[in-house]
């Protein structure tokens, strides 16, 4: 009997990793303030089957908009993601570890969780998690060996795991990852934990960013595989720009030279391509790409 149970725990363990993704695997980043200069025909056109929206837009535009959009988004095959920030709001880092108690900071575990199940009440199919991280001191916040910084943001995607699907099986849960190789130590991201909780881990490979540029033209695809095979059984998309330059210096790129950084990814196991971001740079013609 025992191990008939243990089975079946299993069995619905696995179940709940389990998400149909989407065949289209094009995506692109917009902000709330993007909602209303989307053309959602000329998208699909371009072979762009999912929409990262802020979820400021259930603030700034209402909720009643952003269902309307999100619906009408649907009906021309597009998915819309509901992007929440987990660990920056109102301009702040906010910790996931309660040092001076020991403990992971439950209070807003439960916060960002009950939004994304409000947002899927509403329905909403996919929730997307960014600055699900530390502002590079995850190290610094280690208070013993059961709760680290590592630790936290893994508990988090466990629970955010069981609970929204736990209310949707169906629900579509992916991460924005910083693109460094050692992200546990600063960022306290494990792609090998959060693959086992999230459907789909999204690097953002960006390339053209000074901070990143220095690695050269091989940088990109090798950061891709590593995600890939850390990141296993979750689906593996990478970000890339439509941009060159940093945030003093942007200057937005053309649709040749955005699809030659997409081509750079062909052969490293990632399933999608995720552009950042709207509005910036044009957008090229995904409709044929393929990436294996």
């Amino acid at each position: 009997m025992r191990k008939i149970l243990l089975t079946t725990v299993l069995l619905l363990s696995v179940l709940t990793l389990s998400a149909k993704t989407p065949k289209n695997t094009n995506a692109i980043w917009a902000w709330s303030s993007h909602m209303d200069k989307i053309d959602l025909q000329e998208l699909k056109d371009k072979g762009i089957g999912n929409i990262i929206l802020h979820d400021k837009s259930f603030t700034n535009h209402g909720e009643e908009a952003t269902m309307a959009f999100i619906k009408a988004a649907k009906k021309k095959g597009i998915l819309v993601h509901a992007w929440v920030q987990v660990s920056y709001c109102g301009g702040k880092w906010m910790s996931l570890v309660d040092d001076e108690h020991n403990c992971y900071r439950q209070d807003r575990f439960d916060e960002v969780i009950d939004l994304c199940k409000h947002y899927m009440d509403l329905g909403v199919e996919a929730i997307h998690f960014d600055y699900i991280r530390f502002g590079g001191t995850a190290h610094k916040h280690n208070p013993s060996p059961e709760v680290t910084g590592t630790g936290a943001i893994t508990e988090f995607c466990r629970q955010a795991n069981a609970a929204l699907k736990g209310n949707n099986p169906k629900v579509i849960l992916s991460a924005a990852l910083m693109p460094e190789p050692d992200s546990e130590y600063y960022y306290g991201q494990d792609p090998a934990q959060m693959g086992q909780y999230l459907d789909i881990l999204m690097p953002m490979i960006y390339r053209h960013s000074p901070a990143y540029a220095r690695g050269g033209e091989g940088w990109a695809p090798m950061v891709a595989r590593h995600f890939v095979e850390k990141g296993k059984p979750a689906q593996v998309w990478a970000g890339t720009t439509t941009y060159t330059g940093d945030d003093d210096s942007v200057k937005p790129m053309d649709a040749p030279s955005i699809m030659a950084d997409c081509e750079t990814f062909k052969g490293t196991g990632v399933t999608g391509i995720v552009f950042f971001r709207f509005d910036l740079g044009e957008i090229p013609d995904m409709k044929k790409f393929k990436l294996n």
